[in-house]
């Protein structure tokens, strides 16, 4: 059995924090789950690289304080994430005492949808990072040439990592992420990983910590990211975090600080506007990254589009990838259909990246978990809308209910 190298380890420790991602219940019910599912997760994969790695910090599970028309039961995790460690860790350049802090991207609306001000507002990234302790607050005055902006939505989230202390139940009880990596050796390397909007958070939460505590030894590992800000933003995380590769001809998943992006994949196309400024990573693409769509398709996915330019381009900046690592997968079918057009996006922004990096999700039977700890699974839609870019899929079906309710209520009239 062919055992995982250093980015395999970490990608399969980022997928672990994604455990609960098509889930939905109580949170007391997730915190219970995700305890043991990252455990168990590192356990059936320790002959494949894992073994050594232990949580020791979390993981946790946090919710937004719910709205009249939520329920507990029907919302999934907003963030979930924990800390790694094992020892000796063998990286390209040497062998390391590492810690791991993986990021899950939001099982939930509320992070880019619910907030309502996600990409159409900013936050100068060097004034939250000077005082992360008070929540943000939107830039009032932009001036996108010369600060560094973060999405609103994406500065909210890492308040809340930042901020959130892991509960009594989990590793490091009462301490937050903070708090917990002031105490690890200086000479001990720190990842920082996560996939999807995770692959935003990640790399934004380390830089965060190397301004604001001067974090040294890091390293980060994003997939699958949406620009998170501007063009300075992405200079400035490349100043601190250059690229680093191994020696030879390496893999494109082989290498730390470069967002590892499937050029099929709709979600790193968000959230930049320009096909200018960043040609091969921008909302326009999306319409033809699996050719040519029939009238009816492409005019809902335009429209899907259409909304998220519109979104992204209220904020006043040119939001800009961070740097990347691109691969291209085989082309698939193209899509006939509205629905085969997001079955085609599930499997492009997760199955491509566990296939080209050789790592698979261990196969867990969800089912007696579920019934143990009262979780449910979220239907195809509910998991669709927690994308970054397909939360805009929200306000086509919010309009659907509206007209179908208008409809019923001039029935009930006549």
């Amino acid at each position: 059995m062919t055992t995982y190298d250093v980015f395999q380890q970490t990608f399969a420790l980022s997928l672990a924090s994604n455990a609960l991602q098509t889930t939905k219940g109580k949170l007391v019910c997730l915190q219970e789950s995700i305890e043991g599912l990252v455990p168990l997760f590192i356990l059936l994969e320790g002959a494949k690289g894992l073994k050594g790695w232990e949580v020791v910090w979390g993981p946790t599970v946090w919710k937004h304080p719910l709205k009249p028309d939520e329920t507990d039961e029907c919302t999934g995790p907003d963030n979930t994430w924990y800390i790694g460690h094992k020892s000796g860790v063998q990286f390209p350049d040497g062998t390391y005492d590492t810690y791991i802090v993986a990021v899950a991207g939001t099982a939930s609306t509320f992070d880019w949808f619910q907030e309502d001000f996600a990409v159409s507002n900013v936050v100068d990234f060097k004034q939250f990072s000077s005082n992360f302790t008070v929540p943000p607050t939107p830039a009032t005055s932009i001036n996108d040439s010369l600060n560094s902006y973060i999405a609103y939505g994406t500065a909210g989230a890492i308040y809340t990592l930042l901020n959130t202390v892991a509960p009594s139940t989990a590793k490091s009880p009462g301490t937050t992420i903070v708090q917990f990596l002031a105490t690890i050796p200086k000479t001990s390397r720190v990842i920082f990983t996560g996939h999807s909007l995770g692959g935003a958070l990640a790399p934004t939460l380390a830089l965060t910590l190397q301004v604001a505590k001067g974090l040294q030894n890091v390293v980060t590992y994003p997939s699958a990211g949406p620009s998170p800000g501007n063009k300075n933003f992405a200079n400035l995380f490349a100043s601190f975090n250059p690229i680093k590769r191994p020696g030879g001809t390496p893999l494109p998943w082989q290498g730390w600080n470069t967002n590892l992006y499937n050029t099929r994949d709709v979600v790193p196309q968000s959230w930049s506007t320009s096909q200018q400024a960043n040609p091969r990573q921008n909302l326009r693409n999306i319409v033809g990254l699996y050719g040519p769509l029939d009238i009816q398709t492409h005019a809902e996915v335009l429209a899907l589009v259409y909304i998220a330019l519109g979104e992204a381009g209220i904020s006043e900046i040119q939001y800009t990838p961070l740097q990347g690592s691109s691969f291209a997968p085989p082309a698939p079918a193209v899509p006939k259909t509205f629905h085969e057009f997001f079955a085609t996006v599930r499997d492009q922004h997760v199955n491509q990246y566990e296939v080209q990096l050789n790592v698979f999700p261990p196969k867990i039977s969800f089912i007696e978990l579920f019934k143990k700890h009262g979780l449910r699974s979220k239907t195809y839609e509910e998991w669709l809308v927690t994308l970054p870019f397909f939360e805009v899929y929200k306000l086509v079906l919010a309009q659907k209910e509206d007209q179908e309710s208008a409809a019923k209520a001039k029935e009930t009239l006549w």
